[in-house]
């Protein structure tokens, strides 16, 4: 009897026992050696990662970037997912800005399509991040920030598979700054809706929220970009438990490992869109209000340093945005939910004039 390597691990003991005419215990002592011979180099996701030649830049915090696995990477599709006021626009505001910088500062050179479902670009609050981050130039800020309204699905779509890459690439072609990220505030508006939900609008909802999926991903993989969509947290309830077998696996016991901070004492809120778009995106990064505040001092919140500097040159940290100096401070947590190059974490952080920053541990 001859045995390929292939059937001697595919085929069970008691089978290749029975054609070889001896003992399983035998066989499985064979089986292990062969384990052993042919077991592959053992790699990390990082080290497999670095020979992908994928490009990252900064988000403005080194400490949220290393949380990251070295920042926001490119061909990847990023979801920030939030409560509102969590501060999911002013994240993606900045990214939008520090996506400019110089490769040497931790940018890209590039410039950012920001695509809005329900409301307008913030200009002012993009340009007031730009004056008070002293290591953001005066020079990048509206001109490299291109938006458009897409209030519709099919709107959206439309863009996706016809506008941006035709953008893209004449972006590229007149030798202007090339795009490295598209922004979509928000995705879980479009959904909306008013009619009563049936099996029918669900599997629509499905079949559309797949299609933008793979527009968002060729975007992504062909043009090198990095796709961050900003998306909504539904109230999550607690339901009676009903009579089942011990291995059953239900969504609503699943779902809290990837629609919820859960893990880290955040259940309050999940994710919108459900399963269907959770299976496509690369990363779940969720802010929150805990309710939580401290009392700050500018030790508490780091000092950003230009980059690009052989000169240390500290910036002027500004008051946190919305509160009194005499007053304690509302902190937010940010929870990486799961990702492709990093693992789970969650950070307290706070919303300043100047964006986001993420604090020290107590």
């Amino acid at each position: 009897n001859s045995l390929t390597v292939e059937d001697l691990l595919l085929t069970p003991t008691q089978d290749i026992a029975k054609r070889c005419k001896t003992s399983p215990i035998e066989i499985k002592r064979i089986v292990d050696i062969v384990l052993c011979a042919t077991c592959p180099p053992e790699l990390s996701r990082l080290e497999i990662l670095a020979a992908d030649g994928d490009e990252k830049f900064s988000t403005g915090d080194d400490t949220l970037d290393d949380a990251l696995g070295g920042g926001i990477r490119t061909g990847m599709v990023w979801e920030v997912v939030g409560e509102s006021s969590a501060g999911k626009t002013q994240l993606a505001l900045q990214l939008s800005l520090f996506v400019q910088m110089p490769l040497d500062s931790g940018g890209l050179s590039g410039s950012a399509c920001y695509l809005t479902t329900s409301s307008k670009l913030p200009t002012d609050r993009l340009v007031q991040i730009c004056e008070l981050d002293g290591t953001l130039s005066s020079s990048l800020c509206l001109e490299h920030v291109h938006t458009l309204a897409v209030p519709t699905v099919a709107m959206l779509q439309e863009v996706l598979t016809n506008n941006l890459p035709k953008f893209i690439l004449g972006q590229v072609s007149k030798g202007l700054r090339p795009v490295k990220l598209v922004i979509i505030d928000a995705l879980g508006e479009l959904f909306h809706s008013n009619t009563k939900t049936t099996t029918s609008t669900l599997v629509e909802r499905s079949k559309n929220i797949a299609s933008l999926s793979a527009s968002l991903h060729e975007l992504a993989d062909v043009h090198k970009v990095a796709v961050v969509v900003l998306n909504e947290v539904i109230d999550r309830f607690d339901r009676p438990r009903h009579d089942q077998r011990e291995a059953d696996l239900l969504y609503e016991n699943q779902s809290r490992w990837f629609n919820t901070a859960e893990f880290f004492g955040e259940s309050k809120k999940e994710a919108s869109l459900g399963l269907v778009w959770a299976n496509q995106i690369n990363t779940r990064i969720m802010l929150t209000r805990t309710g939580r505040r401290r009392y700050l001092s500018d030790q508490d919140l780091p000092k950003r340093r230009r980059l690009n500097e052989t000169v240390e040159h500290t910036v002027q940290v500004p008051r946190l945005a919305n509160e009194d100096e005499q007053q304690s401070t509302l902190i937010r947590r940010l929870t990486i939910i799961f990702s492709t190059v990093s693992s789970p974490l969650s950070l307290d952080y706070v919303v300043t004039e100047r964006g986001i920053t993420v604090l020290p541990d107590e």
